[in-house]
């Protein structure tokens, strides 16, 4: 079974932004959710920060040491994680890079505006 085409999300398409050094994404923004791709170069790194919206996401390829509050995983592909809004978290993309889907509620484009940059 297919989806509508309408419904479909082509993350080839072109719509990939690079916001920060080794990482590109892709962002389609919906009225309750929006969903975003990720693809981190190895040893890219997401920086510490936090914002209000929930995360959801998704190793699809590679790996990735996650980072949330006073906790660090690490997470392979099929693994996944549930952030909650304004928790300081990070990342850093393992030795083969990392795919990563990730989904965010309320909607959010998660370089249209910084995040919060977080001390602790």
């Amino acid at each position: 079974m297919t989806a509508p085409e309408s419904a479909r999300i082509d993350w080839s398409d072109g719509q990939e932004q690079s916001p920060l050094a080794g990482i590109s994404v892709s962002v389609r923004l919906g009225r309750e959710l929006s969903a975003a791709m990720f693809r981190l170069d190895p040893g890219a790194v997401v920086p510490r920060h936090s914002h209000p919206n929930e995360e959801f996401g998704q190793v699809v390829e590679g790996a990735l040491t996650l980072e949330v509050g006073d906790e660090r995983g690490h997470l392979v592909a099929g693994d996944a994680f549930l952030i909650p809004g304004d928790l300081p978290h990070a990342a850093v993309a393992g030795p083969d890079g990392c795919l990563l889907l990730e989904c965010y509620a309320p909607p959010r484009d998660p370089f249209a505006a910084p995040a919060k940059e977080a001390t602790s």
